[in-house]
């Protein structure tokens, strides 16, 4: 069965949490992608720190075997992966955050990071942070509140914001609009 990009991060992850390891020619196969598609998914999923490569496989990161039940750093609320934030520090350390709104409290207070991470509310995919477009203040409310999105363009944060109100912001403009 081939599987949207919007979905095939988590089919992987959901294999993954069920097998542990995984040959990359074996997703190819079960996902009814190309070989390059595959490493594409899986170097978004390295770099939130989900999983580890091994040469012609990949295995859930030792660190984080159970993605679903972190908890948020700020407010400890469930992390749902939905709008999942993750700030990573120099020291290698992993920071979670429920949504958008945690996640840039958090990545505003804390020093030494290396990289924050947010997911997009639309595809599902990470992206970085820094590059993201933010809706703050739409008429929808995920998680905390007041309500910060994440998209990765901001041709998809305008196409939300006409439909769900907001104003489209970058993340110096959104981490404004928390003080």
């Amino acid at each position: 069965m081939t599987y949207p990009s919007i979905n095939r991060e988590q089919k992987i992850l959901e294999i993954l949490q069920k097998q542990r390891s995984v040959s990359i020619q074996e997703l190819v196969d079960e996902l009814g992608v190309s070989n390059m598609t595959i490493h594409r998914d899986l170097n978004k999923l390295v770099e939130a720190g989900y999983i580890q490569k091994k040469h012609g496989g990949v295995t859930l990161d030792t660190k984080t075997t159970n993605i679903q039940s972190h908890s948020c750093s700020m407010c400890h609320k469930s992390s749902s992966g939905r709008v999942t934030f993750i700030v990573q520090l120099e020291n290698g350390e992993k920071k979670f955050a429920c949504c958008a709104h945690c996640g840039l409290m958090i990545h505003s207070e804390t020093k030494k990071v290396k990289q924050s991470l947010t997911t997009d509310y639309l595809y599902g995919h990470m992206v970085s942070a820094n590059q993201a477009t933010y809706v703050v203040g739409s008429e929808l409310t995920i998680c905390c509140v007041p309500s910060i999105l994440s998209f990765s363009t901001q041709e998809d944060a305008e196409k939300f914001r006409r439909g769900f109100g907001g104003k489209v912001v970058d993340i110096e403009k959104a981490m404004e609009y928390l003080k």
